[in-house]
């Protein structure tokens, strides 16, 4: 088992297509990316008239998460609606992720 770190991006769906190109250059292997909807602190978003909200996971080494959220942070933060955030996991099939 190998400790790697879990980086969850949730933004608006128009930025999914970049940011997972994004996640790929800065050295993670691969992500998973799926529609969903909730509430925050600008509005609710629930209905596909508004747009959705994109969930961007990926599983990675701290070094490669922080780069992510560093550029996420530099790039879409002042502009969008974007959250991030990463935790330690517990992985068995390391070689996916490295």
């Amino acid at each position: 088992m190998t400790n790697l770190n879990l980086l969850t991006i949730i933004a608006d769906e128009a930025l999914a297509v970049i940011i997972e190109k994004k996640i790929i250059e800065l050295g993670a292997k691969g992500f998973t990316s799926y529609s969903v909807s909730g509430k925050g602190l600008n509005f609710i978003r629930d209905n596909q008239w508004e747009g959705e909200n994109i969930k961007i996971e990926t599983i990675a080494s701290e070094d490669v998460c922080k780069k992510i959220t560093e550029y996420l942070q530099e790039t879409y933060f002042n502009r969008y609606a974007v959250i991030t955030f990463f935790h330690p996991v517990n992985v068995v099939r390391n070689a996916h992720f490295l």
